[in-house]
């Protein structure tokens, strides 16, 4: 055990289960890559360990749905002939979008006209947090924002439920559903042992043992 706020060397040890990790990946040993995971995860100090929780890892999406003001608009550069020995920027004007959680929604009383033209007395409306423009709910524009890759949720959800026979355990989805949360609980440990390095780094002025992260020349 390190002195208090400085960190340990855990590479030799978090290694040790990457490959147990892989090889049991590789060969469908899905028990022995469950304990390799669990076992990468408790090398790391408290803080930089993953908490699982399929509650957490939903709330965490590669992408979110955002609503566009009819209104508003905000400056995006666009890169015109990308790749191309002509290329160039451009500032162009788009729709504001806001997420979902930032908009106002509310209830609104529809005038005698309007209730006529639409017969609806009460809509549903929703004002831009840009530039409090209020609109018709039913009319909003929607898109998808997807969030740069890699994009790390910081967590893991659940593992797969393990079924009560070895058949089942070999066969249908189980063996794709462990495949698939071991490659996702993988990159995210990666991720934290990454951010974990960085942080060795600052406080030792040199990088662990076995990172794993040496190049080709330096083995």
């Amino acid at each position: 055990m390190g002195k208090a706020g400085v960190l340990p060397d855990l590479s030799t040890t978090f290694v040790y289960w990457r490959k147990k990790y892989i090889d049991a990946l590789e060969s469908g040993q899905w028990d022995v890559m469950s304990l390799a995971l669990h076992n990468m995860n408790g090398t790391l100090e408290a803080e930089y360990r993953l908490p699982i929780s399929t509650e957490d890892w939903n709330k965490q999406k590669d992408s979110e749905i955002v609503w566009k003001c009819n209104e508003c608009t905000t400056t995006e550069t666009k890169v015109i002939n990308e790749g191309e020995d002509d290329q160039y920027t451009k500032e162009i004007q788009v729709p504001t979008v806001s997420k979902r959680d930032d908009i106002k929604v509310f209830d609104q009383y529809s005038s005698q006209v309007v209730t006529v033209l639409i017969d609806q007395k009460v809509r549903k409306m929703w004002q831009c947090p840009s530039c409090d423009n209020i609109s018709s709910v039913a009319d909003v524009k929607t898109a998808e924002m997807k969030f740069e890759a890699p994009h790390f949720r910081g967590c893991i959800y659940d593992e797969p439920q393990r079924p009560p026979t070895g058949l089942m355990r070999r066969r249908g989805i189980y063996p794709a559903s462990m495949r698939k949360w071991g490659t996702a609980f993988s990159k995210e440990l990666e991720h934290k042992l990454a951010l974990y390095r960085m942080e060795y780094i600052s406080q030792h002025g040199h990088d662990m043992a076995d990172s794993g992260y040496q190049d080709e020349g330096d083995k």
